[in-house]
Order: structure tokens, then C-alpha cells, then sequence
């Protein structure tokens, strides 16, 4: 067998992988009570805007939460109490245009139901952003990370050349290892409600 069809095989396998890896976090991650969901948001929010990469940025990348992913509001509200810039992306075809929003903006429902900013919000480019917050399935310590199955991250992150990637989870979250593509691209530290950790 030649090796390009051994790792053909190896990626299919690892495709079905994520995708089960997928669908059983979804379950578990949906089965998590709100009270317990906003408590455990309260708790992520308090270690990231300790961090370092968050206190020094001027920008910062959020994610608008959906269904019982980690909530970010309190994170973009202590952002703007700073006075950083905040941004959200918005999904234009294959790919995630930045936009900058402020208290007031109105978001509007975009791609698969997630709330984005309107077409008329401010754009920005992913060069300005110095600290990345984004959404995760499940994550390894390595940083990789499994997320809907769009790809849209794994784009996104190699052109934030000076951002700091940072996804959020719940600790129920992590897992041993993710099975990683050539495409993927792992994030620079997690930050769940019982840890944070830089990728290894």
C-alpha cells in the first residue's frame, strides 16, 4: 500500500473520529443545567481577563454564545470597561469577517443561528486583533481543538498574526487528544472553570 493512500485512510479515519467526538460532546455539553452553565461561564470569565494576553490587548476577538456554549458577555463587557476595542466575527461564505461592536450594537442572527454583528458594523482587520477568545467542542493540551465541523477557526487563526488564541471550554470539555488534520490549527492556551494552561 502506498504511504498516500495509508494516510488517506488514517485521515478518514480521523475525520469519523471528530465527528463521533463531536456529536457525544454536543450531548454532554446540552445536558448541562443553565444555573450551572452561567456559574461555570462566571468562573472562565474571572481567569481570562486575568490573564495576561487580555489585560495588555487592545483588541479583543470574542465569540457570541449559542445554546449552552461558555458565555462571553461578561468577558467583552469587561473589555469594553477597559477600553479595548471588541470584535465578533460574522460568516461570509467560507470564511469569518471582524467587526467591531459596541455596548450598543444590535447584533442580528447570521449563519447556523448565531448572532453576529450587522453588515454595517465597523470591519476590521485580523491583524489589529491582540487576543483571540474561541469557541470549542472539546480541546486537548496541546491546544487542538474540535469545533462544529466548518473549519471557520482553523482559517481564521493563522491570519491573527498578533493575537494571542485562547479557547474556551468547560472542564468536562478536555480531553486526552484530539484527532488532529494537516488543516487544523491548535490555539495558544485554554482557560476552562477549574484551570488555565498554556498549549504544549
Amino acid at each position: 500500500m502506498s504511504r498516500r493512500r495509508t494516510d488517506t485512510s488514517e485521515e478518514q479515519i480521523r475525520h469519523q473520529v471528530k465527528a463521533e467526538l463531536r456529536k457525544r460532546m454536543r450531548s454532554v455539553r446540552g445536558a448541562l443545567p443553565v444555573s450551572a452553565c452561567e456559574t461555570r461561564s462566571a468562573e472562565i470569565a474571572k481567569r481570562v481577563v486575568g490573564l495576561e494576553g487580555f489585560e495588555s490587548a487592545k483588541t479583543i476577538l470574542a465569540f457570541s454564545s449559542i445554546r449552552c456554549e461558555v458565555r462571553t458577555q461578561a468577558i467583552m463587557q469587561a473589555a469594553w470597561t477597559a477600553g479595548k476595542q471588541v470584535a465578533l466575527p460574522r460568516v461570509v461564505e467560507n470564511d469569518l469577517h471582524l467587526h467591531r461592536i459596541g455596548v450598543d450594537t444590535e447584533l442580528v442572527e447570521g449563519a447556523f443561528g448565531v448572532p453576529e454583528p450587522p453588515e454595517e458594523a465597523p470591519r476590521i482587520s485580523t491583524e489589529t486583533v491582540d487576543f483571540a477568545i474561541v469557541p470549542a467542542l472539546a480541546v486537548d493540551l496541546r491546544g487542538y481543538r474540535i469545533g462544529y465541523g466548518g473549519g471557520y477557526y482553523d482559517r481564521l487563526l493563522p491570519l491573527l498574526k498578533n493575537a494571542q488564541s485562547c479557547a474556551l471550554a468547560f472542564d468536562f470539555q478536555l480531553i486526552a487528544e484530539v484527532p488532529e488534520l494537516p488543516i487544523d490549527i491548535p490555539v495558544d492556551i485554554v482557560v476552562t472553570d477549574q484551570r488555565v494552561f498554556e498549549a504544549t
